[in-house]
């Protein structure tokens, strides 16, 4: 007479306790359940909700029956996710030195990539690697190829009967260059796009079984984990987690407690991204749960104890690069001998910046000064602080890139805070927002632009903000530029008319078409997984914000491997000299520093004066940090 614990869904474990009714009032059993919130309850079953860590639910409760002397039997499922435990734990033990992958042979031809394809040097190191280390990091920079050593690893590990299926999980933009990389590589594959009406998805499951690849963005798994749990329960299969900082957030949030709920089930894991800790050291947690579920305590702690280690400094980068190093793979820029790219940090003169666009900047750095003695009235309201500061820092970032911006609503703002006063500066905000006049950074910007098109040579243009994307398509009404941000679509649907716009159409055609030579982009919906590189080599920032992953990975958009011979790649970065833009320089130099630490990179820091979705600042942490930094600014700055 025993209970039967069985899966329900990614999250819930259903105790079948009909051959023992009475269990219902043992104590014992219901101490054991007292750690988790039941879900539903009948004479002879109950659900648990064992979010967010099905494994240390499994744990807990094998654990408690057996003190208590309670029978159990765990379908096969939990059986197997408790077997990976053990599993884990002997990898990462024969997991000693870096060197140890080197020993494994590979065949001269992967199965299962197209005859001819060969490995570069580095490739095969990291293919090594990932086959010896079996649930692999890799932190290559962007273009060594960390998607040809996934899809040869998943060929590797389907010709050894150790998986069946991979899915790639990834940003809305990764979907294309991922379909474009099977087909270039992989012998006939069948790929399956993973999108579509929720009915259209559901309508999709019965593809799974004569599919081999599955690609989905992070919002639609997020929507279907109880479905792709079910395809991890049947079918053996390898989960890529893409760019896989989307998950880094340390509080959680919804594309890390996806990724918790599918890695148990998960065969082989792993995780691709050139900036794995864009942040803060502290986003590598949830990528390393994600690629160790069962093992990650035991490779940087508890949670507590690794943000306690970190944010003391008892965990320098490079100490955490070292101890991390043999679970994870890195390709240089060096290693691949690119051409170092020019970076220009252009300080715009007083004398290119109207002087309404100084007088704003320089009240609003006044108004923000007075305010923040005032805030310390109500410090102890941090969800209010919290909002106002990052309320303040995008003004300041809107009045220094454009301040016709100011005229933007901030919808989160909330009723209980106010917005900065700007009445008296009404009419001069407004003329920017006609584009009556041009800021000194735009205006910057179409001249350098034009200049370099001039040239025969094509361009893309990056800022933050949707409202100067289409100032500049106005302005460059004569030159066709193609745009890409949140509100195209993102790429096309096998059912959608061909006139309609798409970003995956627009930059193909930038790409392609020899008479379309600017490109217009916002970082938060083109920074990632596409390749400008081999057509445009000139990128101009009109601005740039706290997200140190979107600005390194949009520079990385232009230089990579397979540059034309004799290309330099070239960053043109104007800027103010106003504290909200030294702030961001320093700390996008800071982040810089610390992620090139860990990864023991030498690659030179980019796109900084050396002399000085997707959020501006992707947590309240960082919020915070970037506030301290833009105050200690506003003390240097001039007074108004």
């Amino acid at each position: 007479m025993t209970v039967f614990l069985n899966e329900v869904g990614a999250s819930r474990i259903r105790l079948d306790i009909s051959s023992k009714p009475t269990l219902i009032t043992d104590s014992s059993f219901r101490e054991a359940l007292m750690a988790f919130m039941i879900i539903d309850q009948d004479t002879s079953s109950i659900t648990i909700d064992t979010s967010p860590d099905i494994i240390e639910a499994i744990t807990f409760l094998t654990e408690s029956f057996d003190a208590a002397n309670i029978p159990y039997t765990l379908s096969s499922t939990l059986e197997t996710i408790a077997q990976s435990k053990h599993h884990e734990r002997q990898i990462i033990k024969s997991i000693t030195a870096p060197e140890c992958p080197d020993q494994l042979e590979l065949p001269e031809q992967i199965p299962g990539l197209l005859k001819g394809v060969a490995l570069l040097p580095h490739q095969s190191r990291g293919l090594k690697k990932t086959i010896f280390v079996q649930n692999m990091a890799e932190f290559s920079v962007q273009g060594a190829g960390k998607t040809l050593i996934t899809l040869a690893a998943f060929r590797v590990w389907q010709h050894q009967g150790v998986i069946v299926k991979m899915i790639v999980i990834g940003p809305t933009s990764s979907r294309k260059p991922w379909e474009d990389e099977i087909h270039r590589w992989l012998n006939h594959t069948e790929v399956l796009r993973w999108s579509g009406s929720a009915l259209h998805r559901t309508r999709l499951v019965s593809l799974f079984g004569r599919t081999e690849i599955i690609l989905c963005t992070y919002e639609t798994a997020i929507r279907d984990v109880e479905m792709l749990s079910n395809l991890l329960k049947t079918y053996p299969t390898l989960v890529v987690l893409d760019e896989s900082h989307y998950i880094k957030n340390f509080d959680g949030g919804a594309r890390a407690e996806m990724a918790t709920k599918l890695a148990p089930l998960a065969k082989r894991r792993m995780i691709l991204t050139g900036t794995p800790a864009p942040h803060s050291l502290l986003d590598l947690w949830n990528q390393f749960a994600f690629l160790w579920p069962t093992q990650v305590n035991e490779l940087l702690g508890t949670r507590v104890t690794f943000q306690t280690r970190i944010e003391q400094g008892h965990d320098s980068p490079g100490a955490l690069g070292r101890r991390l190093q043999p679970f994870f793979h890195r390709t240089t820029q060096a290693e691949l001998q690119l051409p170092a790219p020019q970076s220009h940090f252009v300080k715009i003169s007083s004398e290119k910046v109207p002087q309404n666009q100084t007088r704003i900047l320089r009240l609003l750095e006044a108004r923000l000064k007075s305010e923040i003695r005032k805030m310390e009235e109500v410090r102890s309201n941090q969800e209010l602080v919290m909002r106002w500061r990052k309320a303040r820092i995008i003004r300041l970032l809107q009045a220094a890139s454009n301040p016709g911006l100011l005229t933007t609503t901030l919808s989160w703002l909330g009723n209980d805070l106010c917005d900065f006063e700007t009445g008296d500066l009404s009419s001069e905000i407004e003329k920017f927002a006609r584009g009556e006049l041009l800021s000194g950074k735009i205006s910057w910007t179409v001249e350098k632009a034009k200049e370099i098109i001039a040239e025969g040579k094509k361009v893309v243009i990056w800022t933050w903000w949707v409202e100067n994307l289409q100032l500049l398509v106005n302005l460059f009404s004569g030159y066709s530029p193609l745009v890409v941000y949140g509100d195209i679509k993102p790429f096309q649907e096998d059912w959608d008319d061909k006139e309609e716009i798409s970003r995956e159409k627009n930059i193909s055609e930038f790409l392609n078409d020899p008479n379309r030579m600017l490109l217009l982009a916002n970082p938060a919906a083109c920074a990632e997984s596409i390749s400008l590189h081999r057509e445009c080599h000139d990128a101009i920032y009109l601005d740039r914000t706290y997200n140190c992953g979107q600005f390194l990975q949009s520079m990385n958009r232009i230089h990579r491997v397979g540059l034309p011979p004799n290309a330099i790649t070239r960053y043109w970065i104007p800027y103010l000299d106003c504290a909200i833009e030294r702030s961001v320089n320093q700390r996008l130099t800071k982040r810089q520093e610390t992620l090139y630490q860990f990864l023991n990179d030498s690659t030179a820091i980019l796109g900084f004066d050396e002399d000085d979705q997707a959020e501006i600042a992707d947590t309240n942490d960082e919020i915070g940090s970037a506030f301290l930094s833009l105050t200690t600014e506003l003390q240097n700055s001039p007074p108004t």
